[in-house]
């Protein structure tokens, strides 16, 4: 059943129990109410620093804050979160949830904020600390209006707070009956209850009385009055305790938005016999249960679903409740769903007006979180504990000491781990409590205290390494690491002896290769050089400020490496690069660097790398690659030599089949022809036939020479400048005028397009090929040939294309450039033309090819390398 909020003691009480601060403001975020909470909160002590701010002051993101205000009075709520500050400036997280309050007409009138501080939840640390405050009091700066009466019912006494609910002063009350401005029936129904409680002596409480006040609004005030008698028990006055209870109703509503507010649960219980039973619960108990009030008790009661491990607790607080105590106790229960959930229960007495404990009051509070967090911190303690127990530093917790005046003196050891008592070769109970000066004087000698004083007290730590001589505790090297705390310093020293040794022997190692290391802060423009890489680069100092990684190179490698730099920054490689440097000395050498980029997430914050001299190297790569070089090249001369005594062996043996076969059916033919002609002198006839033979034979010999010359004219005939187009044209013109046929003839070729070549050997070429397409093109056909030609840097490649009758490329292309070779028989030719054609381009480094199809003429390609003028 509903609870209806009648005492305004209880909305106080249930506002007050509240764990989360609560504010109530204008529209504009003025803030008219605060509870104690949110004192607490943010640092004040009264309510008067903040009523009337407004609350962008108390909030570390202002334009945020703005944002949630105008999102409230849009769409009547928020959540979320945002960063507050404190009185002393220091800023935190809280969980905001925010409405905004409409009366019964549904104008909004007010906003209603809740926070949570979510401080322990992100910082572990907060956790551990217990609230200070769990109650207080949420409307501390109202009063009752209090006042007397005697028995003519006139006013015999009245407070502040009752003059200034009438708007006068407290004079002016006294000896009246009321305010002249009240109504009729108003005033009778006041006199009518004091008239009775005069009468019978017994407390008069009335609770809902209509009041005019100074400004003319009628007020609700909930009234007490009491009998005051004298020494004889006769009542003489009766004393009356108003409140004004006008905005209950508003507040009943801002109640109910505070509990949906929170993940609170608010209950009330009545007390019978010593029994406490259910009577009322916000719905925001089946949100955290489960369970609604009615089924709790189907159930047997509130007990029955808390664990039995905590049953003991919760009855110990009882106890202490039915005593009149008001408290908080932490239980677990297992909600409907069989989750197990921790809450913390505060609870408070209600008292009747005998005293009597009648009722309670409490409120609930959903602490899953802050328990697993708790159990958080408690396994990462066990695990800092077992941390300690195992680390190969030995850490010291050192405690500042100081003087009246406030200066650091000592360091008191508060802690240390077992590393430590090893180090020192003391037993743990021995340096706790005791100032590491008092025990070691020598930290003054050698300036460690200044050292850990400057730590302390400028909160920036120290990192250093250090040597202990032989004659002193623990001697060796050692890794050196000062961090500041609240109240003094932490110390974790690691042995490093070995480490040294090593980096000892590494360095005379490096110095022997010239090898050294460097780190480069891209942030700060800055390369840090080891020892031997100061050395290597003559340097003065081992810090270059300013600098990036193209400080490796010279001039002519400083766009390079930082090429280098920007692709190593967005793949994450690393690279490894040969340049020339300019040292210290200003001598220039060359030198390999490797860098390696450093990331923080995708970040990259510099390099880190080596560097070594590799002049040395380099002069004897030098040396090698002219000896290479003149090798390789004594090489390729060797190399052209064999493959021109290659060339002239296939010429000879060519030569040799030309002399063995093609002159021997002439000279056969010109002996027997010689023989007849000795029979019959006179016969003409065979003399043509001698004449004919011997034209044949001279033939055959001018095609020997030719191409004996070829490889001559290669060697020894100069280069001249050809003209492409007007050489093409010329021989075509001879081969027109000599073929008595009409040919048509198209090219696209330019005027003055040029080669730089052997005449002679370009006009031959050409003519084989026209001539070629105009004796095997069709008598009975116009003689089509069209010349087109592409080019490139390098070349200039002419195509010579006929509408013939075309070749079989699969029979006949594998020996179409045969010495000898002949396609038809019918038409007069030696078989020399492409074979000679072929040899001459390849004497000026170019090529031919032939494209064709049966009865689709033919294409030649001409090839040539380019040489312009």
């Amino acid at each position: 059943m509903g609870l209806e909020l009648t005492d305004q003691r209880l909305i106080n009480t249930i506002l007050s129990q509240s764990v989360h601060a609560i504010v109530i403001s204008d529209l504009e975020g003025n803030l008219e109410y605060v509870n104690p909470a949110f004192l607490s909160l943010w640092g004040y002590h009264h309510a008067e620093e903040i009523i009337g701010k407004n609350s962008l002051r108390f909030t570390d993101d202002i334009d945020k804050t703005k944002l949630i205000l105008a999102e409230i009075l849009t769409h009547s709520q928020w959540k979320g979160e945002l960063r507050a500050k404190r009185k002393d400036g220091s800023t935190f997280d809280i969980a905001v949830t925010a409405y905004s309050f409409q009366d019964k007409q549904g104008n909004t009138t007010h906003l209603l904020a809740s926070f949570s501080d979510l401080t322990k939840t992100k910082e572990l640390e907060q956790y551990i600390k217990e609230r200070e405050i769990y109650f207080s009091q949420i409307l501390d700066s109202i009063t009752d209006l209090v006042f007397c009466k005697d028995k003519n019912l006139k006013v015999t006494y009245v407070n502040k707070a009752c003059a200034d609910f009438y708007g006068v002063n407290k004079q002016e009350l006294i000896g009246i009956q009321d305010v002249h401005y009240n109504e009729k029936e108003y005033t009778k129904a006041y006199h009518a209850e004091d008239q009775k409680v005069f009468e019978t002596g017994n407390t008069s409480y009335v609770r809902r009385e209509p009041n005019i006040g100074f400004n003319g609004e009628t007020r609700i005030l909930e009234t007490v009055k009491n009998p005051i008698r004298d020494a004889l028990g006769n009542i003489q006055e009766i004393v009356g305790v108003s409140r004004d209870i006008t905005e209950t109703l508003t507040l009943e509503d801002r109640l109910q938005l505070v509990i949906e507010l929170t993940s609170d649960y608010i209950y009330t219980a009545k007390i019978t016999n010593g029994e406490v039973i259910a009577e009322w619960s916000s719905k925001e108990l089946t949100t955290t249960s489960g369970y609604s009030i009615e089924e709790i008790g189907k159930l047997g009661g509130w007990f029955n679903i808390i664990l039995k491990e905590d049953l003991t607790n919760l009855a110990e607080r009882m106890t202490k409740i039915l005593k009149g105590e008001t408290g908080v106790v932490e239980y677990r229960i297992r909600t409907k769903s069989g989750k197990i959930k921790w809450l913390r229960d505060y609870t408070r007495p209600i008292l009747n007006e005998e005293g009597k404990i009648t009722s309670i009051i409490g409120a609930a509070k959903d602490i899953t979180i802050e328990k697993e967090t708790e159990l958080k911190y408690l396994s990462s303690s066990q695990r800092y504990q077992a941390a300690m127990k195992s680390a190969l530093e030995a850490i010291y917790f050192l405690a500042a000491s100081k003087n009246k005046d406030g200066d650091i003196i000592d360091f008191i050891i508060s802690d240390l781990n077992e590393k430590a008592t090893e180090q020192l070769g003391m037993k743990k109970e021995e340096l706790i409590g005791k100032g590491i000066c008092q025990l070691f004087p020598v930290n003054r000698e050698n300036g460690f205290f200044v050292k850990y004083k400057k730590v302390a007290e400028t909160k920036i730590p120290l990192e250093e390494e250090f040597q202990i001589p032989g004659n002193y505790v623990a001697p060796g090297y050692y890794y050196h690491q000062v961090i500041p705390t609240n109240d003094g310093i932490v110390i974790q020293n690691r042995d490093i002896s070995d480490r040294k040794r090593m980096e000892e022997l590494l360095l005379r190692t490096n110095r022997l290769a010239k090898v050294g290391s460097f780190d480069y802060d891209l942030t700060k423009k800055q390369i840090t050089l080891s020892r031997v890489a100061t050395e290597i680069l003559v340097q003065q100092t081992n810090h270059l400020d300013g600098v990036d990684l193209s400080f490796f190179g010279t001039e002519t490698f400083k766009t390079i490496i930082n090429q280098k730099e920007t692709h190593c920054i967005k793949t994450k490689d690393n690279f490894d690069l040969e340049c020339i440097i300019r040292a210290g000395s200003g001598n220039e050498f060359w030198i390999r660097i490797i860098a390696t980029p450093k990331f923080i997430e995708n970040t990259c914050i510099g390099f880190y790398g080596a560097i070594q001299n590799i002049q040395d190297q380099k002069l004897i790569q030098e040396s090698l690659f002219e000896k290479e070089t003149l090798l390789l090249t004594k090489n390729k001369e060797l190399e052209s030599l064999v493959q021109i005594t290659k060339k002239q062996n296939e010429r000879l043996k060519e030569y040799t089949y030309i002399t063995s076969h093609n002159l021997r059916a002439p000279i056969a033919n010109l002996i027997s022809l010689t023989s007849m002609l000795k029979e019959s002198p006179s016969n003409t006839e065979l003399l043509g036939l001698i004449e004919s033979s011997s034209y044949q034979l001279d033939q055959i010999i001018r095609n020997l020479n030719e191409l004996l010359n070829i490889e001559k004219d290669t060697r020894e005939l100069p280069k001249s400048e050809i003209l492409i187009k007007e050489s093409i044209d010329t021989q075509l013109l001879l081969l027109k005028n000599g073929s008595n046929r009409e040919i048509e003839f198209k090219s696209n070729l330019p005027e003055g397009m040029k080669l730089l070549g052997f005449h002679a050997y370009f006009d031959s070429i050409v003519n084989n090929i026209l001539s070629n397409s105009i004796k095997y093109s069709n008598p009975n056909q116009v003689c089509k040939i069209s010349i087109s030609y592409e080019e490139t840097k390098e070349m200039i490649k002419i195509a010579i294309t006929d509408n013939g009758p075309g070749i079989d490329i699969h029979r006949h292309g594998h020996k179409l450039f045969n010495m000898n070779f002949r396609l038809r028989q019918d038409i007069e030719g030696k078989g020399m033309g492409l074979f000679l054609a072929k040899h001459q381009i390849e004497a000026m480094n170019g090529s031919i090819e032939v494209e064709s199809e049966l009865g689709n003429g033919c294409t030649f390609f001409l090839t040539f390398p380019k040489t312009l003028l």
